[in-house]
């Protein structure tokens, strides 16, 4: 079987609750839920534990009024006169204008052969004015459309001035990959090299604080949680490491490929844009070299590969150099 192909598993690795000095570096798991975090807060947390952090341009009303009543969700089972009845509730999409975002709340009534829908109430976003509003309702017996529609305001504000998962899974995954880290396998597991094991607990903290803060709290959520464990220096790790590099690097190379050959066929006339795919490039090359010394061998299955990026690396540098002697001359 080719070494990049094999299935990794967390568990595979041999591991030790504490650093000997004969170690490669660290697994790290960490999970994410249903979180929202405050802006100024979140700022304040990474500002108060060193966390390195880019303020992100604000979420559009847009974002926000689609995040917030993608939340709204219920099922319930309601007792009638023949017996359980299973009904959901939750917000659908609506004839929207250029200027106005639209949803229906829905009841979903389960049925045997086919489902019954009913619509009982419309919610708005004002793209222009960022006005929220609700109204139309219809008179349901087993559901008061109200509350759900409340909530649904209730979280579009929480959602303009909160990061979410998904900005934050992008700033923790952008931290774990400045640490040099491969991927393990599906979700978020990881190896981290040992020169950059001390910045795990940094990452550690900055996951616990993110859970007391969190302010959208929902029934059986699971809460956000990292661990770190050691991993052994033998060559059986080494090989498996080995493999986890390949695969995650094979990635990489593939997308800084299509990237540098997008800006080149495109004809990009940016050479700052094309220096940042360039350093890219060199980047990797670096964390190449780095898991060549962590893992006491050479990684040559990657070879052609990598000389292929250089070359497209080379052609930015020359075009990057040939648009600045234009400008100089201008």
């Amino acid at each position: 079987m080719n070494q990049s192909s094999k299935t990794i598993r967390f568990q595979d690795f041999a591991a030790v609750s504490q650093d000997s000095g004969d170690v490669l570096g660290k697994l790290l798991y960490f999970s994410l839920s249903s979180i929202l975090i405050d802006k100024d807060t979140f700022a304040e947390i990474c500002d108060g534990i060193g966390f390195p952090y880019k303020p992100s341009k604000r979420k559009s009303d847009a974002d926000a009024f689609r995040s917030a009543t993608g939340d709204v969700f219920e099922r319930k089972l309601i007792q009638n006169a023949s017996g359980p009845q299973l009904i959901k509730v939750y917000c659908r999409d609506n004839n929207t204008s250029s200027g106005v975002l639209s949803r229906e709340l829905v009841k979903e009534t389960v049925h045997e052969d086919t489902n019954e829908y009913k619509k009982l109430a419309n919610i708005s976003l004002d793209r222009s004015s960022g006005f929220f509003c609700y109204g139309n309702f219809t008179p349901d017996d087993q559901v008061d459309a109200m509350p759900y529609c409340m909530e649904a305001q209730r979280l579009f504000e929480l959602y303009r001035r909160c990061i979410g998962r998904g900005q934050l899974e992008t700033i923790l995954t952008n931290y774990v990959d400045s640490m040099q880290a491969v991927k393990l396998s599906r979700g978020h597991n990881y190896f981290v090299p040992r020169d950059f094991m001390v910045n795990i607990s940094l990452f550690e903290d900055l996951i616990e604080l993110l859970e007391e803060n969190n302010l959208l709290q929902k029934p059986n959520r699971s809460p956000l949680d990292a661990n770190s464990i050691y991993v052994v220096d033998d060559a059986k790790q080494r090989k498996k490491m080995a493999a986890a590099f390949y695969r995650t690097v094979r990635e990489e190379i593939a997308e800084y490929e299509k990237r540098a050959t997008n800006l080149i066929q495109g004809g990009n006339r940016s050479p700052s844009i094309m220096d940042r795919c360039i350093l890219a490039i060199r980047g990797l090359e670096e964390k190449k070299a780095h898991y060549e010394d962590i893992l006491k061998q050479e990684l040559h299955d990657l070879d052609e590969q990598f000389t292929s990026l250089r070359y497209l690396s080379d052609e930015l540098q020359i075009r990057a150099r040939g648009l600045r002697a234009q400008k100089r001359a201008a």
